[in-house]
């Protein structure tokens, strides 16, 4: 049995960099990225057990217009876009990938992080039912910020939900300063046990809302 991290969504690597710390133990880490702009960062980062693949997951193999390709934030969705620039990227069927570099033998940790495409790929693993392979899922449901895709996310999470799928909004576990505080965070929940995995939940989300607070606070003009 390996234990394997999917990257799904890895733009410059802010995921890449902690799944990559020895002390989670992955054997294998698959870094998804279909900007052309984040593959030297990504290739420079990487090491033996990374591999950069060079394209998104979706719901059949396509070549799609990637809007602000290489931002925070590019999307195949058109309505998301901020700058007007565009890329044709490659995207793969994650049905398909999935059937033919997964195994459920393995220890599967996924994070999708695909600005508006996560419902296409996460039903297309549903419907494939590829996703019983998986151990661990955080997702972020970025659906929620294009009005016409935010009706998806309640159809997806249901899906999920009567699927028995072990996934996590990201919200629910995502707690921290920047990128890299908020991976560890949810990958030490993830491999803690027992009420040790309150540290990681219930006691970061209440200090996490104390300093929002707090920086609210400092940031109030005074009168």
């Amino acid at each position: 049995m390996a234990r394997v991290f999917l990257d799904v969504g890895a733009h410059v690597g802010e995921t890449l960099q902690v799944a990559m710390e020895p002390r989670w133990g992955f054997d294998r880490i698959h870094s998804f990225e279909p900007a052309p702009q984040c593959w030297p960062v990504l290739g420079e980062m990487a090491d033996e057990r990374v591999s950069i693949l060079p394209f998104g997951l979706w719901s059949s193999d396509a070549k799609l217009l990637l809007h602000d390709p290489g931002r925070v934030g590019a999307s195949l969705i058109e309505d998301k876009q901020l700058t007007g620039t565009v890329a044709e990227v490659e995207v793969r069927d994650a049905a398909t990938w999935f059937e033919e570099n997964v195994r459920a033998s393995d220890e599967v940790v996924v994070k999708v992080n695909c600005e508006g495409a996560e419902c296409d790929v996460l039903d297309r693993l549903l419907d494939a039912d590829q996703l019983s392979k998986v151990d661990e899922l955080l997702v972020h449901f970025d659906v929620r910020k294009i009005d016409s895709q935010r009706h998806r996310e309640a159809e997806t999470r249901s899906r999920l939900d009567a699927a028995g799928i072990p996934y996590r909004p990201a919200e629910q576990i995502f707690f921290g300063r920047n990128v890299h505080d908020k991976t560890v965070n949810w990958l030490s929940w993830y491999h803690a046990t027992g009420i040790r995995r309150l540290r990681y939940s219930v006691v970061r989300r209440s200090e996490f809302a104390a300093r929002v607070r707090a920086y609210e606070l400092k940031q109030r003009p005074t009168r």
